[in-house]
Formats: structure tokens, sequence, C-alpha cells
């Protein structure tokens, strides 16, 4: 018998806001990252958040995602970083819900186990206001050969084993 295929084999989730300046380049790297994926013949669900809530591991019952890409801007990294997930701890209030915590919610509530990605995109101005700062729509730009080296390096599988690069700790992006 041949394995089942996800529902949705990619999941790309951005996180951000685009009324807070570059915390709002999240939103626009998911959406074309999604684009790219999509144009490549890869079935994409994209969701935008201004944050991760519990409620999207219901989301993900629904999905089946083999994997899911998180994407947002941070003021942490001066150009775009695509890191692996593992599962982590959960907040105790849905406000600090990170990445990994989804994971670990998806693992523990429904036995849900897809290979996690933390796509950030550089941000240096996130006070109130719109439009983006010289450095995050320069890195914006770089959304279609990130999406097809993310692509190439993590492919799909029909068991729903991540490629072993998955485990790296790190792609150059």
């Amino acid at each position: 018998m041949e394995p089942t295929l996800p529902a949705t084999p990619v999941w790309v989730i951005g996180i951000g806001n685009t009324l807070r300046r570059d915390d709002g380049a999240g939103w626009l790297l998911a959406q074309a990252v999604a684009a790219t994926l999509t144009e490549a013949g890869c079935p994409v669900h994209l969701t935008l958040q201004h944050q991760l809530l519990p409620e999207l591991a219901a989301e993900a019952v629904e999905l089946q995602p083999a994997q899911i890409l998180f994407v947002d801007a941070s003021a942490a990294v001066t150009s775009p970083q695509c890191t692996p997930l593992l599962p982590g701890t959960v907040a105790d209030s849905s406000h600090g819900l990170t990445p990994a915590g989804l994971l670990t919610l998806l693992q523990r509530l429904y036995a849900l186990q897809p290979a996690g990605w933390l796509l950030q995109t550089p941000g240096q101005e996130f006070g109130h206001g719109e439009g983006l700062s010289e450095n995050a729509r320069q890195a914006l730009q770089t959304a279609p050969a990130l999406a097809t080296r993310w692509l190439a390096t993590c492919q799909v599988k029909t068991d729903r084993a991540p490629h072993p690069i998955c485990k790296a700790p790190e792609i150059g992006l």
C-alpha cells in the first residue's frame, strides 16, 4: 500500500503587522515565498497572523502539513536566515506562543510532527507606520531565491520524514 500524501505538504505562516513598519516584512516575505513555491508546483497553504495562536493547532489537523515554514521579521538578523525548529516550551499565555511552542502543541495534542522551519528576515524599524526600511525592502527581493533554495534543500517525502538536511543547524540562504 502506498503512503498517503499530506493534504498540504507546505504550510507557510507569515507573522507580522503591516501597520508596524518592518514587522510587515514577515507577511510580505511569506506571500512572496508561497507564490514562488506554488509556481514551482508545490502545494502551499498560506496563513497570515499578527501573532501565533493556539487555535492554529486545530487548523493543522485539517491541513496535515508535512512542513511548516514560519516567516517573521527580526531585529536579530542582518540577512534572511532559515533555521530548522524542534518542538519547544509552550508559554503560559497565548501572547507568547513561539513557532517551537506551536510545534509542541501539534505533537502533544494531535500527534502531528511536521518539520518546522523559521525563516527570519531583517527588520530595523518596528514603530507605528506603513512601509519598510531599505534593509527590509532589499531582503524581500531575495524571496524567490530563498523559496527555491529551501524547496531544493528540504524536499517533502511521501513518508513525511524530512530530508536529512532538516537536522542541520541552519541553511545558508
